[in-house]
């Protein structure tokens, strides 16, 4: 499930970050469930962008939301299933992303349907210098601009 470095943390090259692709867990949710209204236009998409060669990534943070997501809607069974089958390079958040994305919230500049998780996200992608996500969470999505 965790690869070699995806990007170099410290650099944020263009280069390094073009092709890249944060997955949120509301995608990886919409890929797990066939009964959630966003699941064919996420399997859709999701295969276009490998099908592209773009590299895929999560987080810590958005792989554990997915999965009590999946266990809430489809069962600890499947979820555990989910979890032992899903593929992809996941990368931890830092303190210092944890810590703008509480700051975002405390200081009400992140807007007002924001997520702690949704905050640290935007600085996680802000730190890695990726500005391509594959989500369905239009809140999420809205934040982006």
């Amino acid at each position: 499930m965790t690869g070699g470095q995806l990007l170099n943390a410290g650099s944020g090259s263009e280069d390094e970050s073009r092709d890249v692709t944060f997955v949120d867990a509301s995608a990886l949710v919409a890929l797990a469930d066939r009964d959630d209204a966003s699941h064919a236009a996420a399997v859709t998409a999701y295969q276009e962008l490998v099908a592209s060669g773009y590299r895929l990534f999560t987080t810590d943070l958005a792989l554990a939301t997915a999965h009590e997501l999946i266990a809430a809607a489809l069962g600890q069974d499947v979820a555990r299933s989910w979890l032992a089958h899903c593929n992809i390079h996941v990368q931890h958040i830092a303190s210092g992303d944890l810590e703008e994305g509480r700051r975002a919230i405390e200081e009400g500049w992140s807007g007002p349907d924001a997520t702690l998780a949704d905050t640290i996200h935007l600085a996680v992608l802000d730190r890695l210098g990726v500005t391509d996500v594959f989500a369905v969470d239009r809140a999420f999505l809205a934040m982006l601009g």
